[in-house]
């Protein structure tokens, strides 16, 4: 049995999930809408004029019989509500439509950056982490991404082989320590190695 709202609460939560970046992806979506707006409403005014005056011209026809003119009038008058009814219905449904497909190719392109502005966070925070999983399919900015990855595994590298030669030193210095000052130098040094330990678990 499903709960009062679950439904509306998934759809809210799977489209903030698409607006990662709300900023970049409505301001660009914003103007691809614009064009189609325009494009639309100029292509649309052209059609509904060339509808009203063929009825101008059918109209004009039929006043040699003036028995059945009121009855044409009214057809083609209710023919050119259809028509304009019919561009302002295509035009709703194309503007809906270039805005969702906007929405979700922007999300291909700021959903990698907003997972490489969180990695640059947790880096800056000395929190590396794991190695990074590739960008899903669909993903836009794959190949930068993949020098991007290469950069995080070098500094997981990098870190490594800080914590073996921190263990290294630590061995050597804790045979040879005699004063208080290289015991403390010495337990500063297992203090580094714990932080950058801790720093690959992320």
């Amino acid at each position: 049995m499903s709960v009062p709202g679950e439904n509306t609460m998934r759809y809210k939560r799977r489209l903030r999930n698409y607006l990662l970046d709300a900023g970049l992806q409505l301001r660009y979506t914003a103007a691809i809408v614009f064009l189609a707006t325009c494009l639309t409403a100029g292509l649309g005014y052209m059609i509904y004029q060339a509808t009203l005056d063929t009825s101008r011209i059918i109209s004009m026809t039929g006043l040699v019989d003036p028995a059945s003119a009121e009855a044409l009038q009214g057809e083609f008058a209710s023919k050119d509500k259809m028509v304009l009814w019919g561009i302002l219905g295509f035009g709703v449904v194309l503007i809906a439509s270039v805005f969702s497909v906007g929405i979700l190719i922007t999300h291909r392109i700021a959903g990698p950056l907003f997972n490489i502005a969180a990695i640059f966070s947790r880096v800056r925070d000395n929190r590396i982490g794991p190695s990074l999983r590739g960008l899903r399919k669909g993903d836009e900015l794959q190949g930068f991404f993949g020098h991007f990855r290469d950069m995080h595994e070098a500094i997981r590298r990098r870190t490594d082989d800080d914590i073996r030669l921190l263990g290294e030193a630590i061995s050597v210095l804790e045979g040879i320590a005699q004063s208080p000052d290289q015991v403390a130098a010495i337990a500063s040094l297992k203090d580094l190695r714990k932080d950058k330990e801790a720093s690959l678990e992320g």
